[in-house]
C-alpha cells in the first residue's frame, strides 16, 4: 500500500492459518507489497525474479532476503506492520524476528501481540523495543456490548430480554481478558448467519462461542 510518499506493508498473523503462514510466505508477501508500491525497482531484483521464473524454481527464503536487502534502502519511507505476532507458530515467529533485524534496514517496524511474547521479541531483535500496552477495561467492554446488544433488541425485541442480556454480558466479559472483544464479533456473525429467533437459541450460540465449538457443530 502506498500512502503519500510512504510504502506500507501489512500482514495479519492468524493462528488458524499457521500451515501457510511460513517465513517464506510472510516475507514474500511483504516483498510483493513493497514492490507494488516502489517508485524504483533495482535491476538486480528484476533479474533474480526472471531467473527464478525461467528455471521454474520455488522462491527460497535466501532469495527473498537478498531482494529485501536491495529494495528497502531504495524506498523513500517504508513501514512494516505485523499484526497479532503471538499467533504465529513459535519457531516461525523467532525466525521471522531474526529476519526483521537483518533484512529491513531503515524500515520502521510496528508489531502487535499479547504481552507474553515481548521478552522473546526483544531477544530476537537484540534490542529493547519501545512498547505500548493497551488493554480494554471491564467498563469499556460492558459499554460497547450494551450498545451493540441494544441495537439488536430494537430490531428484534421478542428475541432478547433483560435476563438474557445480562447473561450475555457476564459470559462474554468473563472471557474477554482485556481483549476488545473478539468473542462478541463472532457472536454477531453467528446471529447474522444462523439467525436464531428464540432466547434459548441465542444462549446456545453464546455457549458454543465461549467454549470454542466450531461452525460445523453449530450449523449441524
Amino acid at each position: 500500500m502506498r500512502h503519500g510518499e510512504a510504502n506500507v506493508a501489512y500482514l495479519y498473523c492468524d493462528y488458524r492459518d499457521q500451515t501457510s503462514q511460513t517465513v517464506v510466505n510472510i516475507l514474500g508477501s511483504v516483498l510483493r507489497q513493497f514492490l507494488t508500491t516502489a517508485c524504483y525497482v533495482p535491476e538486480t531484483i528484476i533479474t533474480t525474479l526472471e531467473s527464478i521464473k525461467k528455471k521454474g524454481q520455488r522462491v527460497e527464503i535466501e532469495d527473498i532476503s537478498k531482494m529485501l536487502k536491495v529494495l528497502v534502502p531504495h524506498l523513500h519511507r517504508s513501514f512494516l506492520c505485523l499484526d497479532a505476532l503471538d499467533e504465529l507458530e513459535s519457531h516461525t515467529r523467532f525466525t521471522l524476528l531474526q529476519a526483521l533485524r537483518t533484512e529491513f534496514g531503515n524500515a520502521r517496524i510496528f508489531l502487535t501481540g499479547r504481552p507474553h511474547i515481548e521478552p522473546e521479541v526483544n531477544r530476537a531483535l537484540q534490542t529493547q523495543l519501545d512498547a505500548m500496552h493497551i488493554e480494554a477495561n471491564e467498563g469499556d467492554i460492558r459499554g460497547f456490548l450494551i450498545y451493540e446488544i441494544e441495537k439488536d433488541m430494537n430490531i428484534n425485541p421478542d428475541d432478547m430480554n433483560e435476563q438474557l442480556r445480562e447473561e450475555i454480558l457476564e459470559a462474554i466479559i468473563s472471557k474477554a481478558d482485556g481483549m476488545y472483544v473478539l468473542h462478541f464479533f463472532t457472536y454477531i456473525f453467528f446471529l447474522e448467519v444462523y439467525t436464531p429467533t428464540q432466547p434459548e437459541a441465542i444462549r446456545r450460540v453464546v455457549f458454543y462461542i465461549l467454549h470454542g465449538v466450531g461452525f460445523y457443530q453449530i450449523s449441524g
